[in-house]
């Protein structure tokens, strides 16, 4: 079975998908927004045809577009994101920003053949959490993977949290950033997003 980050890379790229228009989304939208686009993004890990700079630049224009970055940045930083500075809080959602599409669309080639099965959608006050099964041609076993979806600021369905196994990708980021945070301060979780930017870069 993969490990938990190999997972959610995954899980990241199988939601890489055209902008839904804004609207009151319902269950139907959610299941929607997997059914119809996550076929798009395995067909171009699939896509022999392209490079694998130009698979990664797609990947990585798709997902600035539809996972709601600029959110999850300021939820996996809590309360110290109000106590930052303003040039703080810059540099760190573009240090965040770099560091996921760096981390989730390295390594995708990996992922080619998967197949996936919707088992639930549920919504909640925030969105929706929609359950499901993914089969890649390297595990023995599927997976469990689950998908946070809510609604922008614009009113379009982004993705907001990844669920591998029952961890939640942001409530992990967010105990862990503020660990760095306690010993090395705003300036330090910096550094250190952007030093395993460049690492994912080098893969």
């Amino acid at each position: 079975m993969y490990a938990l980050p190999r997972l959610t890379t995954f899980a990241a790229c199988a939601m890489l998908c055209l902008s839904s228009p804004a609207f009151a989304a319902t269950k139907e939208d959610a299941q929607k927004f997997v059914d119809t686009l996550t076929p798009a993004v395995v067909q171009t890990i699939d896509d022999k045809s392209l490079a694998a700079d130009q698979k990664q630049a797609k990947l990585q224009a798709l997902f600035t577009q539809n996972v709601d970055i600029d959110w999850m940045a300021k939820f996996v930083l809590g309360r110290s994101y109000q106590q930052a500075t303003e040039d703080q809080r810059a540099r760190y959602v573009a240090a965040y920003r770099q560091y996921l599409l760096a981390r989730y669309t390295t390594n995708f080639a990996d992922y080619g053949g998967s197949k996936y099965k919707i088992t639930d959608i549920v919504q909640d006050d925030d969105g929706f959490n929609v359950k499901m099964q993914v089969a890649t041609p390297q595990a023995s076993e599927d997976v469990a993977l689950g998908y946070h979806l809510h609604t922008d600021a614009s009113g379009q369905l982004k993705l907001s949290d990844i669920i591998v196994e029952g961890v939640s990708l942001i409530t992990s980021q967010r105990s862990e950033y503020a660990a760095v945070v306690q010993q090395k301060g705003m300036d330090g979780l910096i550094a250190a997003l952007q030093s395993k930017s460049q690492v994912e870069k080098k893969k």
